[in-house]
């Protein structure tokens, strides 16, 4: 096969396959939808400021900042404790020796 033949193959190959998928049946997504949903209006839209305006702001309190050290302190501290080996020494030294019968 010469280079130049090579060259094209590839492209050609993502064409037939765009060609192939091109013409493949639609998947008929419509027989999931009951009727009533089908036939509904669609929603009216509204500005988004409108839809800021309802939203409820985070209330942060003095006690929020306390609340999240403890948190974060004891995060840290379950990662020190995960950091440790998970094999005792003893039975890392039965590994290394390895099986005897």
């Amino acid at each position: 096969m010469t280079p130049a033949l090579m060259a094209l193959r590839l492209p050609l190959l993502i064409l037939i396959t765009g060609l192939v998928t091109g013409c493949s049946d639609i998947l008929p997504l419509d027989r999931s939808v009951d009727k009533r949903t089908r036939d509904a209006a669609y929603p009216d839209l509204i500005p988004a400021e409108n839809i800021r305006a309802k939203a409820t702001t985070p209330q942060i309190t003095p006690d929020t900042a306390d609340n999240l050290d403890q948190r974060s302190a004891g995060l840290r501290a379950r990662a020190a404790r995960l950091k440790g080996g998970v094999v005792d020494p003893g039975t890392q030294e039965r590994l290394q020796t390895g099986v005897r019968e």
